[in-house]
């Protein structure tokens, strides 16, 4: 049989370089990556011959290039000719890791390649039509200069590999060290403030905030300019400040005597300092601690300057001498176990997702924290002796500081909100009333005519009755809130009474297994017909709930998998349809999900299921005709389940507070609708209160989902 093979036109060299990456900035990202794949400990990008910054107007000009030198291991000429020159090769899929020696500290250390498409170099065609590459080795006496001229590569006649590109072997300079220098000219693009600003702050995205962890790899920007005949070199070194931007924080240290300084700080402000000794010592040696506490917005900001989200980032890290030990502060290495704690007090203390830091060891002998060996593996250090229990028991003294104070500061601030609201409310009640009668006196005065003024009586009594029910709204909301706190503090009391009867619920539920089991044998016994496969899956659920309440591990991240949607909706109906009957319900369903899947977990969405069903059943108790309505449709690669009923409704005053903890309408605890919430929030959707405007509606809840294929 003969065979044909793939040719490469030089086309295919502009469709991975300038076409594929989207802009400038993603291009030198891509040669900045590599570097770090080469083993540097440093990359400077210099930007020569530019204008001085000036707004918005075009600072690059004919002759303006852009630099990027690391301080890595090189290429030599035979490398350049297997891996720089041949496209897409499989060079760092070969070879995970590089290793790096630093000169001073003597250290080896591993690092894992980044980039793996063998691509990212072509990103230079992006920024500029010229290049010269000088690479300098350690096994080569000569250095190595490449000269690239990438329109060459526009003539679509050849293919890619009949366009030369020129090099020279060139002696080294004494002062020359290894590492490869790229210099980019003939700039396609017009450079603009704007564009270096945005280069920076993407940069910082590749760095850690920890300072410890960027003494590894650092990146040093230059801006080269001439201004009144004089050169302008502006240097500074680009870092990571993510953490400048979080609020709450705590220092510690503890010294070999077991002398503990700690220090909270709040939005730049000293909230609390105090030094004790500590009652277990430091069997582990000196240490210093530093942990940040993350809320909702800490979370947003973070993950804008670091380009992802805190829980991928991870929770609190180990470094010894600057160097991380892995795995500890890993995104899924929870070494402290401070989740399983978080699912026992979910309303007083914090999760991996609320909490970010670092713990800061030595080498030193008068640390003293050569107690804690490495495993043999060298993948963290032996765990099971004291010296190690007693660091993780002092990270938890820390942690619990900077909880009690967090918490502490919720209720104190809530307090103030809701004293705040309801001054301002009672103070702008009165201010109405006053307004109101001067009106009415000024109109009273006047000469108008009766019906006018009875006219305008009328309609200044209406906009004032509008004005009271939002005021109302205001001190009901502050009311909320105040509950709310005091049911706070009598939870975050009784949480261990909680689960100790989680404990003795399960337990009792052994016990009615085995008389569900006897109960079957007899029916089996007797010869009747009674179906106990409802009060099967019943039992079953319950079980579940409470083995998952008590699951320590996995309580707080529920499991997740690829589920019919429908599946677990019919399953749902089926276990109400006695009570659907009982009740004389009309359950209307319109489903176009047979065949959609969602990743989920099943015994958790189906608890919203039961939770919406259990509200509908409620809110239809005093009406004659009850109809239950379920509608889902697909719309934007989202389920949309819609779920109504035709009962007494939601007041609305009542409506922006139905998803807080009791907010029941219905002389219940308001658990469920904010616990379903949590529950489709935590899988990626959202759960609304929406008004379809149709007949016979009431009260429609929004499901929303995303869907897996």
């Amino acid at each position: 049989m003969k065979e044909l093979f793939f040719r490469t036109n030089s086309k295919v060299e502009s469709l991975i370089g300038r076409e594929l990456i989207t802009n400038n900035t993603i291009a030198i990202f891509e040669l900045v990556k590599n570097s770090y794949d080469a083993g540097s400990s440093k990359v400077e990008i210099k930007f020569v011959d530019f204008l001085k910054s000036n707004n918005n107007s075009v600072i690059s000009t004919e002759n303006s290039y852009i630099e990027i030198r690391d301080n890595g291991s090189g290429m030599t000429l035979q490398e350049i000719k297997d891996y720089w020159m041949e496209l897409g090769t499989p060079h760092k899929e070969e070879k995970k890791e590089v290793r790096i020696r630093d000169n001073q500290i003597k250290t080896v250390v591993n690092r894992i390649v980044n980039g793996e498409k063998g691509i990212g170099r072509f990103g230079v065609d992006k920024i500029g039509s010229k290049l010269l590459l000088e690479s300098t080795s350690f096994v080569e006496e000569k250095k190595t200069v490449v000269y690239f001229d990438w329109n060459r590569f526009n003539d679509r006649s050849k293919l890619l590999e009949q366009i030369p590109c020129e090099y020279d072997l060139v002696d080294k300079d004494p002062n020359d060290i290894t590492g490869l220098k790229l210099k980019i000219s003939n700039l396609r693009d017009n450079w603009i403030t704007k564009d270096i600003d945005n280069l920076k702050r993407d940069l910082k995205k590749f760095l850690s905030p920890i300072e410890e962890e960027n003494n590894e790899f650092k990146i040093f920007f230059e801006y080269i300019y001439t201004e009144n005949g004089e050169v302008i070199n502006e240097k500074e070194r680009i870092v990571n400040d993510s953490y400048e931007y979080l609020k709450t924080n705590i220092f510690a240290e503890i010294d070999t005597n077991g002398l503990v300084n700690f220090e909270i700080v709040d939005k730049g402000i000293v909230t609390d300092r105090h030094e004790y000794l500590y009652s277990d010592g430091a069997k582990f040696g000196a240490a210093k601690i530093q942990l940040y506490y993350v809320d909702s917005a800490d979370k947003s900001i973070f993950t804008k300057k670091m380009g992802l989200r805190t829980s991928d980032y991870g929770n609190i890290k180990i470094f010894k001498d600057n160097f991380r030990i892995m795995p500890y502060g890993e995104p899924h290495n929870d070494w402290l176990e401070i989740d399983k704690r978080h699912a026992q007090g979910i309303f007083r203390t914090i999760g991996t997702r609320d909490l970010i830091g670092h713990i800061l060891l030595s080498n030193d002998p008068e640390n003293g924290n050569n107690v804690l060996k490495e495993a043999t593996d060298r993948v963290g250090f032996i765990e099971d002796v004291p010296e190690f229990s007693n660091l993780k028991s002092f990270v938890w003294e820390i942690i619990k500081h900077l909880e009690s104070y967090i918490f502490s500061r919720i209720k104190e601030r809530a307090k103030e909100t809701t004293k705040i609201l309801q001054e301002e409310s009672a103070s702008i009640k009165n201010e109405a009333q006053d307004l109101l009668t001067t009106f009415n006196n000024i109109i009273s005065s006047t000469n108008l005519p009766k019906d006018q003024k009875d006219e305008i009586f009328k309609e200044i009594q209406s906009k004032s009755k509008e004005f009271s029910k939002k005021i109302n709204n205001i001190e009901n909301a502050s009311k909320q809130i105040e509950n709310q706190i005091k049911i706070f503090s009598q939870i975050t009391s009784k949480e261990g009474i909680l689960f100790d009867m989680l404990h003795a619920i399960k337990n009792k539920l052994s016990v009615i297994d085995a008389q569900i089991m006897g109960f079957e044998l007899d029916i089996n016994d007797a010869g009747l017909d009674i179906k106990t496969d409802t009060l099967r899956i019943a039992f079953s659920d319950i079980y579940k709930f409470v083995d998952e309440s008590l699951n320590k591990v996995k309580s707080s991240k529920l499991i997740k998998e690829k589920n019919n949607i429908q599946d677990i909706l019919d399953e749902a109906i089926g276990f109400h349809n006695i009570k659907f009957k009982k009740e004389n319900i009309t359950l209307n369903t319109k489903f176009s999900t047979e065949t959609i899947f969602v990743k989920c977990s099943k015994e958790a969405i189906k608890n919203v299921f039961d939770n919406l069903f259990s509200n509908s059943i409620k809110a239809l108790s005093k009406i004659t005709n009850k109809i239950i309505t379920i509608e889902s449709i697909i719309r934007d690669n989202n389920l949309e389940i819609y779920f109504s009923d035709n009962g007494s409704g939601i007041p609305e005053d009542k409506i922006p507070f139905i998803f807080s903890l009791w907010s029941s309408n219905t002389g219940g605890s308001g658990i469920g609708l904010a616990s379903a919430r949590d529950i489709i929030e935590d899988h990626g959707g959202k759960l609304l209160v929406v008004d379809l405007k149709k007949e016979n509606i009431s009260t429609t809840f929004l499901i929303k989902i995303p869907i897996v294929g």
